[in-house]
């Protein structure tokens, strides 16, 4: 396949335009030159983009399915050439973090608040979403970085560890063990144990220890995410182990959080990057910072 910049840009402008001779005044082309690009892309695709009219073109069902992806093209470019011109200083820019939703919701703003205060003309997009999808989301491209939990090696994603982040156990205020400083993974058996899906990676770790402190305990429920065991946990429906950072989505809602010991586990939190991507300039600075940012705090 044989498809150039300026084919994509001339099916763009007439498609937006409707008219030939509108889309060769707004690339300075003759209309002729418009139409040969156009008829050049459509035999590369193997399909007619226009259906052609007197005085108006329309997009085909295929010319359609196709301006999206040929306007990201071209938006890409954009970005790829202002990073070019502009990122090297760190003047104008964006980057696009996924994180996983507890994270999202603690860890990462005041980050995000140094950076724009240091940065302000960069734009800073957050993804938030399970721990599950953030691996497929960097393998994609749909983002620069993310934040999250690797629970195995992955060879396309370099991971650089940020901090520790313990798992605690979260009950309700009234409940048996909420007086307690310290309960250990035996201390839950008989308990209706509300887990994280299994494609989490923090469910793995979970397990793993219940299988050695209490293998008879199995989950009474399963949920996605974190803000929806807190819900669950207040209602009285069960306990929950999650990250000692989820403490911090509870300030509403009367839990307890708990230190689990015998043994104490930690998950590591990472940022995770593309292996065979290189970071822009702006990438790379926020990288800096996610790292940095137990230091700061």
């Amino acid at each position: 396949m044989n498809i150039t910049l300026r084919q994509i840009q001339a099916f763009v402008a007439v498609a937006e335009l409707g008219r030939f001779h509108l889309a060769a005044g707004k690339l300075s082309l003759t209309q002729s030159a418009v139409s040969i690009l156009v008829k050049e892309l459509e035999n590369e695709l193997r399909q007619r983009l226009f259906d052609r009219h007197t005085r108006m073109v329309s997009l085909t069902g295929a010319g359609r399915e196709f301006l999206p992806q040929a306007r990201k093209v071209l938006e890409d470019l954009e970005i790829a050439v202002d990073s070019v011109h502009e990122l090297a200083s760190l003047k104008r820019g964006r980057v696009l973090i996924a994180s996983a939703i507890v994270l999202a919701a603690t860890f990462l703003p005041p980050v995000i608040a140094r950076f724009r205060e240091r940065y302000p003309d960069i734009s800073v997009q957050v993804r938030d979403m399970p721990e599950e999808e953030i691996r497929a989301a960097l393998k994609q491209n749909q983002v620069d970085l993310a934040i999250g939990t690797v629970a195995d090696e992955d060879l396309e994603i370099v991971s650089t560890r940020v901090m520790s982040d313990r798992l605690v156990l979260v009950c309700r205020s009234d409940h048996r063990l909420a007086a307690r400083q310290k309960v250990r993974w035996a201390d839950l058996a008989g308990e209706n144990l509300i887990a994280l899906a299994k494609e989490n990676p923090l469910r793995d770790l979970v397990d793993r220890a219940l299988l050695q402190a209490v293998p008879e305990l199995r989950p009474a429920y399963e949920v996605r995410f974190s803000t929806t065991a807190i819900s669950m946990i207040a209602a009285g429906l069960g306990v929950s182990v999650l990250p000692e950072n989820a403490r911090l989505l509870a300030p509403m809602v009367d839990v307890k959080v708990m230190e689990l010991v015998e043994p104490a586990i930690a998950r590591e939190v990472s940022v995770l990057q593309h292996r065979q991507r290189a970071l822009s300039p702006v990438a790379q600075k926020m990288k800096e910072y996610l790292i940095s940012a137990q230091r700061g705090r």
